[in-house]
């Protein structure tokens, strides 16, 4: 017989409100920096194919979290407006997936160059300070608010994670 102990209640707060909750997208992000600096498979040209692999799995992972539902809570219940999609718009939601994709993209090619660990944060601070000052902006085309959401965080809100306000994480951990 296995017998299951309790955690003490301190270690659940730990890991569950300040591990799990705010700060586990951060840790992810820079566990996936420090991961690529341990891969035996972190050539230039690998990680820009792992990251278009990423990002499609992000947009698939969208379908089966939003247009699915929504198309079954409106073909079996009629009701269209129960899990509503945004008109579509939700199908390209950039989560932490898309996220990653994107990331190993630009590591890549940012390893094909060379660049020193300090120009890598002069990349990631200028990066971060650009999408923190274009956060929000409306390009006044949904479609190009779609597209630049993905690095800058456009309007609409479907971007959690645009890529130049979280790339400095995966530079922290790959430094």
């Amino acid at each position: 017989m296995v017998l299951i102990k309790e955690i003490s209640p301190s270690y659940g707060f730990i890991v569950g409100n300040v591990l799990g909750r705010p700060y586990a997208a951060p840790i992810f992000m820079f566990c996936m920096g420090v991961g690529i600096v341990y891969s035996r498979r972190s050539q230039w040209d690998i990680m820009v194919k792992r990251g278009i692999t990423l990002f499609l799995l992000g947009i698939l992972v969208n379908v089966f979290e939003f247009f699915l539902p929504y198309y079954v809570c409106g073909t079996l219940l009629g009701s269209w407006d129960i899990f509503p999609i945004a008109g579509g718009l939700l199908l390209f939601c950039v989560d932490i997936l898309a996220f990653a994709g994107l990331s190993f993209i630009l590591m890549g090619i940012l390893k094909k160059f060379e660049l020193s660990n300090k120009k890598l944060i002069v990349i990631a601070l200028l990066m971060s300070i650009i999408g923190s000052l274009l956060r929000g902006t409306d390009l006044g085309i949904p479609v190009l608010n779609l597209i630049f959401g993905n690095f800058i965080g456009t309007a609409g809100g479907f971007t959690a994670f645009p890529l130049f306000n979280w790339f400095i994480f995966p530079i922290a951990g790959y430094i």
